[in-house]
């Protein structure tokens, strides 16, 4: 029984103490020592690490009663009734006090010092379970279909019954607003594709496999990264995530590098941070049909996209805003600007989803099917492009204005 009781400890403290890692907690151990690696590499499939676990802990609590019922009841027979009633009724005490409550308070206090002691035994009682992970599987699957054939799927939660559980909140005007404006943002994940988020190819900092910290200059990198490519190739690896990041003095610049994931351009902006935090990574790599680099999206940038109350990536990027009112209905319009972000500005109505350039400077070059040069304008949804200043093949800044009723058509540019 005291045996058991040790094992029913150890597997309700190991569920506490893993389930209760931080992400800055693992992402600290996958860089760390080979039980911090195993830490992290149970948690990649949290549903089997929790099945084996509670299966292991009821196995070994039914054991523990079956032994105390036989110990009693011996107990009895034997003449010793008052001791056969002690050792029930402690029974039942010790498995909950020593066997659940400490090992769990002691777990929530210290979960990664004893996330890395039961690393070890808990993949091993993984392991063991695997072989009958799938006949257990099976098992419920049929038990589902033949007493529940027809259970239904969990209703999801549709946008306007979160838009009314913000309304009937007793909040103020101005934060149910913002909550209001937040949702919204986080709706639109599932519409805005990486393209029109990513930092592109030459906005970062990009070094080589054998830099050193000095290398990456006395001021933080834009972005708190840098892109980690092989030499002669802009074909991004990893990165050093610099942010809220612990420098290791042995480990050196080594203890900043982060994997990367990759999506394609046309990927939504929804996908990349489901993807970033079940790979726990801050930054996600933005390829094209070629599998070439085209930039990098971060967290943080994606946590703009959804907090801020008009997130720009050109604002991000170059420090300051990128459209500039200089008079009535008259704007400078940097080429980085989105034209889901111009649309909002203007308050334009209109499916930016559907248009075949993500920025103004894409919009110039769809058009015009060449390198954009000043004077050469294009019209867009009633407003007229006119391009006064080129640097470049990477910068472009337009006047923008209403269209005249008799200008050209709409998307046909001229000289």
């Amino acid at each position: 029984m005291v045996g058991l009781t040790i094992a029913s400890a150890f597997f309700s403290g190991s569920e506490t103490a893993v389930f209760s890692l931080t992400r800055d907690d693992l992402q600290s151990f996958r860089n760390g020592r080979p039980s911090e690696r195993r830490v992290v590499g149970l948690l990649s499939d949290p549903s089997r690490l929790l099945t084996a676990i509670l299966f292991w802990n009821l196995v070994i609590n039914l054991s523990y009663f079956a032994v105390s019922v036989v110990v009693a009841r011996r107990m009895i027979v034997n003449g010793y009734e008052s001791v056969g009633w002690l050792i029930s009724v402690l029974g039942v005490v010790s498995i909950i006090l020593f066997g659940e409550v400490l090992p769990k308070s002691i777990s929530v206090v210290f979960p990664q010092q004893i996330a890395r002691t039961v690393s070890t035994p808990l993949a091993f009682s993984l392991r063991l379970l695997d072989r009958f992970l799938p006949i257990m599987s099976v098992i419920t699957r049929g038990l589902q279909r033949g007493f529940w054939p027809k259970l239904p799927e969990e209703t999801v939660i549709d946008a306007d019954d979160l838009e009314k559980a913000i309304d009937l909140s007793s909040q103020s005007s101005e934060m149910i607003a913002h909550e209001r404006n937040v949702l919204h943002h986080i709706l639109d994940l599932t519409e805005i594709t990486v393209e029109e988020v990513m930092r592109p190819r030459g906005t970062y900092t990009v070094v080589g496999e054998n830099c050193e910290l000095k290398d990456l200059g006395p001021y933080l990198p834009a972005g708190g990264f840098a892109a980690i490519a092989p030499t002669g190739s802009d074909q991004v690896e990893g990165i050093y995530w610099l942010l809220g990041t612990i420098y290791h003095p042995k480990k050196g610049i080594e203890s900043f590098r982060e994997n990367v994931v990759y999506l394609p351009w046309c990927a939504h902006v929804a996908r990349a941070l489901n993807l970033m935090r079940l790979k726990l990574c801050h930054a996600a790599v933005v390829v094209d049909e070629y599998g070439q680099t085209m930039g990098i999206v971060t967290q943080r940038d994606l946590f703009d996209t959804i907090f801020s109350t008009a997130s720009s990536r050109a604002h991000r990027i170059l420090k300051r805003d990128s459209i500039l009112q200089i008079g009535p209905q008259t704007y400078h319009v940097d080429g980085m600007t989105t034209l889901r972000y111009l649309a909002k500005e203007l308050h334009i109505e209109s499916d930016v989803g559907e248009e075949s350039s993500v920025t103004v400077a894409g919009l110039l070059h769809d058009t015009l099917r060449r390198f954009p040069a000043v004077s050469d304008e294009v019209i867009w949804q009633g407003w007229k492009f006119r391009v006064i200043d080129v640097i470049g093949l990477k910068r472009v800044r337009v006047l923008l204005e209403p269209a005249e009723p008799n200008g050209s058509a709409e998307g046909e540019g001229n000289r």
